[in-house]
């Protein structure tokens, strides 16, 4: 049998915090910067997960950060920011790579077109020789 509204108000638990707003921002500070996942700062400071998700949430907002499209806030495990972390060195290794491939690929094309010119110069040179006759001197000699 359920007890009265009036009776079930009696029992209810109020929650106060141990720490204050300015310590909640900051843990969250830590959440959202990726020095500290919400479970560390759960198990260090001994409060729910749930609650420190709703601090990160809550200072995000202030922020004006946007946050989880899946309604509540999801924090990543440590793998998943390790494994975000591992691709996004591996795109900053690789756009180097592109980027010394195309200064290499630059550095070529400049020594192509001094040959293709060296060799231009060379053709006019052999067609001016090739197309000369003797001297009617040299000739008779």
């Amino acid at each position: 049998m359920r007890q009265p509204l009036i009776e079930r108000q009696r029992y209810a638990v109020t929650f106060q915090s141990k720490l204050s707003p300015e310590k909640r921002a900051e843990l969250a500070d830590l959440v959202i910067a990726g020095t500290k996942t919400v479970l560390e700062l759960s198990i260090e400071y001994e409060v729910p997960r749930r609650t420190v998700n709703g601090w990160v949430h809550k200072r995000k907002q202030q922020l004006g950060i946007p946050g989880s499209t899946h309604g509540g806030d999801r924090t990543l495990p440590p793998a998943a920011l390790r494994r975000v972390a591992k691709e996004k060195e591996g795109r900053v290794a690789a756009e180097r790579r592109a980027e010394s491939y195309r200064s290499e690929l630059e550095d070529t094309k400049t020594q192509l077109e001094r040959l293709v010119e060296t060799l231009n110069g060379m053709q006019i040179t052999l067609e001016y020789y090739m197309g000369q006759r003797p001297l009617a001197g040299a000739a008779a000699q």
